[in-house]
């Protein structure tokens, strides 16, 4: 009976902390949006990468935005079609901007509904096609830690 009980804590304190830590990955900050010309208030929870410099998942006031900030080369082009590939499942966004294209931190930003961020926490980010012709691939690690950051992002925001 004691064994029980001492079990049930330990596994209520757990779920305690694991949401805790969730909660102290997501960060206030501030995004420009270039095509709004500002800066708007957000929450964000950011993972930085092998092949990508980084994925964050965006809370701006109830709209969720991933921003991926690649470090392949992916082209001099600055606006053109996007995959984003989950293993066997790709997200496709046509006419998507890719800002900052002649710096090192060129990014894109993606609006993605709650169940896109459901996609990422069971499947990953695996590779990203701009264009059709230039891939970034991430490694397994990297799968692995989207996939970490997405389950937080979703166990916190879902509905």
């Amino acid at each position: 009976m004691i064994k029980h009980a001492i079990i049930i804590v330990f596994m209520f304190c757990a779920a305690i902390f694991n949401a805790q830590n969730c909660q102290d990955l997501l960060v206030s900050d501030s995004l420009f949006k270039p095509s709004e010309n500002k800066s708007i208030p957000v929450k964000l929870m950011k993972c930085n990468l092998k092949n990508v410099d980084n994925i964050q998942l965006i809370n701006a006031n109830g709209k969720f935005i991933l921003k991926i900030t690649p470090k392949d080369k992916l082209g001099f082009v600055e606006t053109g079609s996007l995959e984003i590939k989950s293993g066997n499942k790709s997200f496709y966004v046509k006419n998507t901007k890719f800002y900052n294209i002649k710096e090192e931190n060129a990014y894109f930003l993606v609006d993605v509904l709650i169940n896109y961020i459901g996609t990422l926490k069971e499947d990953g980010l695996t590779s990203i096609v701009f264009n059709g012709k230039f891939e970034s691939k991430l490694a397994k690690d990297d799968v692995s830690q989207v996939k970490k950051m997405a389950k937080c992002f979703y166990e916190l925001h879902k509905k």
